[in-house]
């Protein structure tokens, strides 16, 4: 009986020496914020169209559009055959400029600008460029 005491005892102290030799290990938070999604960005030149004037109401990849849509036309490079729907279309960009940024969709193709360029509608363009005097400007776009 003495020694189921001793034996009892013996056990209890060995769980609290080796609770007492746990330690509780916190790692250092982590906020999504910090965590950016890789995305490959292209940089070019925004112009801007008016579609009901310049194309017609209906662009490349099929819906109608207007000088008031949230589109843009893709260069001809990035777009493809000109003369089938691109993979790009319906496609959600974000596009940077030095008046701001904006989601749109791409819609149509322009084939006269060059690899990385996209063509906006005036609502587009104003709200990324700027200043329709100035034509033209630098831009950045990726996909969202």
């Amino acid at each position: 009986m003495q020694h189921q005491f001793y034996v009892s005892i013996l056990f209890f102290i060995t769980v609290l020496l080796s609770l007492n030799s746990v330690k509780i290990v916190q790692g250092a938070p982590i906020y999504h914020s910090s965590i950016e999604k890789r995305v490959e960005k292209y940089k070019g030149q925004a112009t801007f169209f008016f579609p009901d004037t310049e194309g017609g109401p209906y662009g490349a990849c099929g819906p109608k559009e207007n000088e008031r849509s949230l589109i843009v036309a893709l260069n001809h490079e990035q777009y493809g055959n000109m003369s089938s729907k691109s993979k790009w279309c319906g496609k959600k960009i974000r596009v940077e400029g030095k008046a701001g940024s904006m989601d749109v969709t791409i819609n149509d193709a322009c084939p006269g600008c060059g690899y990385g360029d996209l063509d906006l509608t005036p609502a587009v363009f104003e709200k990324v460029v700027g200043e329709f005097k100035l034509g033209v400007g630098p831009i950045t776009w990726y996909l969202i």
